[in-house]
């Protein structure tokens, strides 16, 4: 038997449809009482959202002020012909523009921080260039255009090319300074705004937050590489303009970005402002950084490496070598340590470890979590002295070495024991069997005289420059051939 579903389902459905259809004006009213609420309850929401606008309004108001333009002028030179004479003409001429901000001022004049490749002269291949002595060769002429539009010529008071900073001077007296901000409390997540003069339209603000924190671009290159990056759009003539937390002070120091096109995809970098601070303050005050340091060769441990020894965690750092006379030796750290955190700070990778060391005060005490393979974890405090301090420490070691010439520095990663003698550069001591030393040919007595990124290798201690490189570019001397070469751990 075939079953018909009852004509009244039908009906009803038929019903329901005309209803719908008949009482358009109700369905209009419904709607209307639906959207009144939603804009009451918008009107709620975005109060609070505008506790958020309003506090970017006023981390424009209070650091907007301190921020500057950079331009960069360089000379032009050309010649005019007419039909009675030649004459040459040279001119200055814009070449380059960036941001910097004011960061001390006095009753005479104020310091502009920036960026070092903003204001010193840089070959095709994006590396600085030197003077023969070693000195970095800044641009022809630099203006400083202030929130006001007022332009000023600057001098270039001090330069670190290591860092990527520089200090300028204006003398235009009771500028408003910066506020700094600890970058060390800097978490994924907080809201940072990026001020400055990208593209040349002028001072503008962009937002967002911290996307990471010790974030190594290019960590096989010399300097400290150890990054807040953000997401806030930072764009060519942005560099060396701050990067700012919610409470309106510095976190970092605009310097690169990550980009194919040349312009922002939301991968920014900033260097922290501890670093920052730390090399401003330096540069203001003695036109160089003084430079701190603790006397160790730090390198990064694999998971497996921290399996095989038994340490509780990855991300920290081993120290693969303790400089003789060192703070580092005086405080009973040992080859194999582990550095956990600087003064309660974890430490995650070798390039965050070298810029916390460089952020640190000379003559400061400060506290390191070490843990060692069979003693497990404990605190030492290790107190920092300048680079030439150490240098002279060493330099008096050097002179035992002489007398003992198997003495001496290890870089350990490359197979290269170096010592120092009377003739220019470090003399190779010992080349160890199987290693990258050995494999590029060098040999005891064979000379090192500079590597590409650091220069001139002097001294002993000029070693500790190399800390964490994976890869070093030397220029040696053998059998009274010159010849640069380049090792590979």
């Amino acid at each position: 038997m075939v079953c018909f579903p009852p004509r009244c389902s039908t009906f009803v459905i038929a019903l329901g449809f005309l209803c719908t259809m008949g009482t358009g004006s109700n369905l209009g009213a419904m709607e209307a009482t639906e959207r009144t609420k939603a804009k009451e309850e918008l009107v709620k929401v975005a109060q609070e959202a505008f506790k958020l606008s309003r506090a970017f309004e006023l981390i424009h108001e209070i650091v907007g002020p301190s921020v500057a333009s950079i331009h960069i002028l360089g000379h032009e030179r050309y010649f005019e012909y007419n039909q009675f004479d030649i004459r040459e003409v040279n001119r200055l001429v814009p070449i380059g523009e960036g941001s910097g901000f004011i960061v001390h001022s006095e009753a005479t004049s104020s310091y502009v921080l920036t960026n070092a490749h903003v204001v010193v002269q840089m070959n095709q291949a994006q590396q600085f260039l030197f003077t023969p002595e070693g000195e970095a060769i800044a641009h022809d002429k630099v203006r400083v255009v202030l929130n006001d539009h007022t332009s000023h010529d600057a001098v270039l008071v001090g330069v670190d090319v290591e860092t990527d900073l520089a200090v300028l001077k204006i003398n235009v007296p009771k500028l408003s300074a910066v506020d700094w901000a600890d970058s060390d409390q800097a978490r994924v997540g907080d809201w940072v705004l990026a001020l400055g003069y990208p593209f040349g339209v002028g001072y503008s603000a962009t937002s967002g937050i911290i996307s990471a924190t010790d974030r190594s671009t290019e960590p096989h290159k010399a300097g400290y590489r150890s990054f807040l990056q953000t997401d806030a759009a930072i764009n060519p003539g942005n560099s060396g303009g701050p990067l700012v937390n919610l409470e309106g002070k510095v976190i970092g120091v605009n310097s690169n970005i990550l980009s194919k096109t040349g312009a922002s995809i939301g991968i920014g970098f900033a260097i922290p402002s501890n670093l920052a601070y730390r090399v401003a303050d330096d540069l203001v005050h003695f036109g160089r950084v003084v430079r701190a340091m603790i006397g160790v060769d730090p390198q990064d441990i694999s998971p497996e490496r921290a399996v095989e020894i038994g340490l509780p965690q990855a991300q920290s750092v081993q120290i693969a070598l303790v400089v003789p006379k060192s703070p580092a030796e005086e405080a009973g750290l040992k080859a194999d340590d582990v550095i956990l955190a600087v003064n309660k700070a974890a430490i995650q990778s070798v390039q965050q470890f070298r810029a916390r060391v460089a952020s640190l005060k000379v003559g400061q005490a400060t506290e390191l979590r070490v843990w060692r393979k069979g003693t497990g974890e404990f605190k030492v405090n290790v107190t920092p002295v300048a680079k030439e301090e150490l240098q002279s420490r060493l330099d008096q070691a050097a002179e035992h070495s002489r007398s003992e010439p198997r003495r001496g520095l290890e870089l350990l990663k490359f197979g290269l024991r170096l010592g120092t003698d009377t003739k220019p550069g470090l003399v190779i001591l010992e080349v160890a069997a199987d290693s990258a030393a050995a494999r590029a040919g060098l040999k005891a007595h064979d000379r090192v005289l500079h590597e590409r990124e650091e220069g001139a290798l002097k001294s002993l201690a000029d070693l500790t420059r190399l800390a964490g490189r994976k890869s070093l570019a030397l220029q040696v001397l053998a059998d009274g051939r010159n010849a640069w070469m380049e090792l590979r751990r």
